[in-house]
């Protein structure tokens, strides 16, 4: 069975490069836009990875006391006491985020804290989904097939 993974995100460019370069049907992904969104996906069905953007609608840093925040995720997931999963927080918000991982961590949960698109937030993501590279000429670490990719594009 394939490994079920949630990830809340706003911006299409970050969501295309994770579908393409991340997921290639290696896993279950779900994709959600709003923290309500997120919310529901999360009151439905388990994942084995919960990946969570702070800003959400195309804002930046903020205020963490609104409800259409990944705060608001965190929030819901100590209020419901669900059981201890595992998170990577991928926002640019440096505040937001530590506070999201704080709160995840004190509940039980394992948490990186990450920005999406650097090399500790793949290097986060095989290490939760447990991915394991072949040695093979067929198939990188999902960590060399990123770092490629990042490379390819840096001077398009």
């Amino acid at each position: 069975m394939k490994k079920r993974v949630l990830f809340l995100d706003d911006d299409h460019r970050r969501i295309a490069t994770f579908r393409e370069q991340v997921m290639r049907n290696e896993f279950e992904l779900t994709v959600v836009e709003t923290a309500h969104e997120c919310i529901e996906a999360l009151a439905n069905r388990q994942f084995d990875l919960v990946l969570l953007d702070h800003d959400l609608g195309g804002e930046t840093f903020v205020d963490s006391s609104r409800e259409d925040t990944g705060m608001e995720v965190v929030r819901w997931i100590g209020a419901k006491g669900l059981p201890a999963g595992a998170f990577i927080v991928h926002t640019m918000n440096p505040v937001a985020a530590t506070t999201m991982y704080f709160q995840l961590q004190q509940w039980g949960h394992r948490v990186e804290q990450a920005p999406f698109g650097s090399s500790r937030f793949y290097g986060a993501l095989e290490e939760l989904l447990e991915v394991r590279a072949r040695r093979t000429k067929q198939r990188k670490s999902l960590l060399v097939r990123l770092r490629e990719y990042f490379r390819s594009i840096r001077f398009k």
